[in-house]
């Protein structure tokens, strides 16, 4: 049995894919299986999996004949044929730094009690020119968690704690697809998924459920490269933005109890913030009553006057079109 699962779902992705799977085999750590699921490519990418498997053996591959329009079923298929107590996630555009699996390996093995570990990704343009800054850098991680993290002592490591599942439901989940190393054998309260109901937001979903079995590892180093591209945009904002509310309203649910009275009404408003959002985009489509229903829902969870102003900008577009194209914003 290998001891990392290594996941990567592929649709039409010859142009990156190459370097993807490169950066899997050249690792330094050789004890993994990789699985590759190709959901319904019609370009190059079947040929270049098989040119791939037929040259090393630890390559698995699964074929769907249709696409399923996003990387979640594939995801879980892969999932479902995993051997490996460790498990990771590389997209097709992106690549591994060489050492991320002896690194994250050497830090799940020596802390028992995590549940995953993870690490900074290192953004690059298309043709894999460096950004300035990281993911996590950029997003001023290390300052805005510190109350959350502890230095284990060895370079770079941090142990973010029981708590840190608070910051991850009050700030961002911190964890990329691209980061992170999940020990599957320690989350026996709710087994590793991607749910297909949080489609678009299903990763955060994840590491939302993940960070509230345990503490997790966290390396401060980029041990991968996330592309930056056009076709990383959302192209559904809404539906992503409906999904968001929805996740964090059932993980409000599960969170509530960890978090202070003053905890639990910021991320009420945070939930507010994203009901704003949908509503928004409900009353640029002619939504208007959907859109006015989530405004009463943000409102009461702490954001009134935003939420005012989204209705009287919803009551004016239905009724007074006139007056629409005025700067009313919700």
């Amino acid at each position: 049995m290998p001891k990392i699962s290594v996941i990567t779902p592929t649709h039409n992705g010859a142009q990156y894919l190459r370097q993807a799977l490169d950066s899997v085999l050249g690792q330094s750590f050789h004890d993994f299986e990789h699985i590759i699921v190709d959901d319904g490519s019609t370009d190059e990418t079947p040929c270049i999996i098989e040119e791939y498997a037929r040259r090393d053996a630890r390559i698995r591959t699964v074929w769907r004949e249709k696409a399923s329009g996003g990387p979640t079923i594939p995801k879980n298929i892969a999932l479902s044929l995993a051997s490996g107590p460790y498990v990771c996630f590389l997209d097709q555009d992106d690549y591994y730094h060489p050492d991320k699996f002896r690194i994250l390996n050497e830090g799940l093995d020596a802390h028992p009690h995590w549940v995953a570990a993870f690490h900074d990704l290192q953004l690059v343009e298309e043709d894999g020119t460096p950004h300035d800054g990281t993911y996590l850098s950029n997003a001023d991680f290390l300052a805005r968690s510190s109350g959350f993290l502890r230095p284990t002592g060895a370079e770079d490591w941090h142990d973010c704690g029981d708590a840190f599942y608070v910051f991850m439901s009050l700030n961002y989940a911190a964890i990329h697809t691209d980061s992170v190393m999940l020990a599957r054998e320690r989350l026996l309260n709710d087994p590793v998924s991607f749910r297909a109901q949080y489609r678009g937001s299903d990763d955060t979903d994840l590491w939302l459920r993940v960070g509230a079995q345990g503490s997790m590892g966290y390396f401060n180093r980029s041990l991968a490269y996330y592309r930056q591209h056009g076709s990383n945009l959302s192209k559904n904002l809404l539906a992503m933005t409906r999904n968001a509310v929805e996740l964090h309203e059932a993980n409000y649910l599960l969170a509530r109890h960890k978090l202070s009275e003053e905890e639990r009404a910021r991320y009420r408003r945070k939930i507010a913030s994203y009901q704003n959002t949908v509503a928004y985009l409900l009353n640029k489509a002619g939504e208007y009553k959907e859109a006015r229903a989530l405004l009463a829902d943000a409102a009461r969870n702490g954001e009134p006057l935003q939420a005012g102003r989204g209705l009287l900008s919803s009551f004016i577009r239905e009724y007074l079109p006139g007056y629409a194209g005025r700067r009313i914003e919700s």
